[in-house]
């Protein structure tokens, strides 16, 4: 890569093995580390597009972050990251936002609304219901880990503690006495983590109990830590395809919310919300 020398403060050429022959002010430098963007980038963007867009009637809903109305039109949409997913009533809408953003930005669009943040969307306009799925993900975790189905199937994410009955009904979960995992083994529990987190939040909240009992004892995993990894990823490979059906409705805001009690080690709880 061709760069004037001059770019680069003296502490910033200390750090790379660099040959000391200039030509023309010019040195060849091997950049053997990855050089990340500003961390202020997403928030300098979204600030640019709040200032373009805004003149044309478009604003973001106060209270919900990445949600996009405009003043008058019957129009909406998500923005996550660099994905518009757009709702609209009149196609002539749809052209109004597009023609904005083309002022500045190149899209490329897919008017079917097939495919958002990774997620497959299956739309039935006539039974009014939509399908989400992410079609072959389980099956690239489970490449990656170098999990084979298992020979007898999983139908639980995670292992329930024992019943107990009486007195001993109130007792704390025992204090995990299993060996420790060496590093190599604590990172593949990270990423097993890593790699689940965002199929089980968006499709498969099923696995979301057992996942969340493993990342509370990723970071010092034991050997019982894996077995409930591995039982998860058995379980993923049981049911490799979830699917989430949405019907239309007039319902605006439904929530659940629910605790466990003792269901943790240390005498931790476990509290979800829906």
């Amino acid at each position: 890569m061709k760069m004037p020398l001059s770019i680069f403060p003296q502490h910033t050429r200390d750090q790379y093995e660099m040959d000391n022959k200039a030509v023309n002010g010019f040195v060849y430098l091997e950049i053997r580390k990855a050089i990340y963007g500003l961390p202020q980038a997403g928030i300098l963007a979204n600030k640019l597009l709040r200032k373009r867009l805004a003149p044309h009637g478009y604003y973001e809903v106060a209270h919900t972050p990445g949600l996009w109305r405009h003043v008058t039109r019957p129009i909406e949409f998500t923005l996550v990251v660099d994905d518009f997913g757009v709702k609209y009533v009149g196609k002539q809408h749809a052209d109004h936002l597009l023609m904005t953003l083309h002022k500045w930005y190149k899209t490329s669009i897919d008017w079917d609304g097939s495919l958002y943040c990774g997620i497959t969307l299956k739309w039935d306009y006539k039974d009014r219901h939509l399908d989400i799925s992410m079609p072959g993900y389980v099956a690239k975790v489970l490449q990656r880990f170098k999990r084979d189905k298992p020979r007898k199937q999983q139908h639980s994410p995670y292992r329930p503690q024992p019943r107990k009955f009486g007195a001993a009904v109130q007792d704390p979960i025992g204090e995990d006495t299993s060996p420790k995992l060496d590093a190599k083994r604590v990172t593949r529990i990270q990423q097993i983590v890593g790699s689940i987190l965002y199929y089980a939040r968006a499709i498969d909240h099923t696995t979301l109990p057992g996942l969340s009992g493993i990342a509370s004892k990723q970071a010092d995993a034991r050997e019982s830590t894996e077995e409930r990894a591995e039982q998860l990823l058995d379980y993923l490979a049981t049911h490799p395809d979830a699917v989430v059906r949405y019907y239309a409705s007039d319902m605006i805001l439904n929530i659940h919310s629910d605790a466990s009690y003792l269901s943790e080690p240390r005498a931790r709880s476990r509290i979800a919300g829906y």
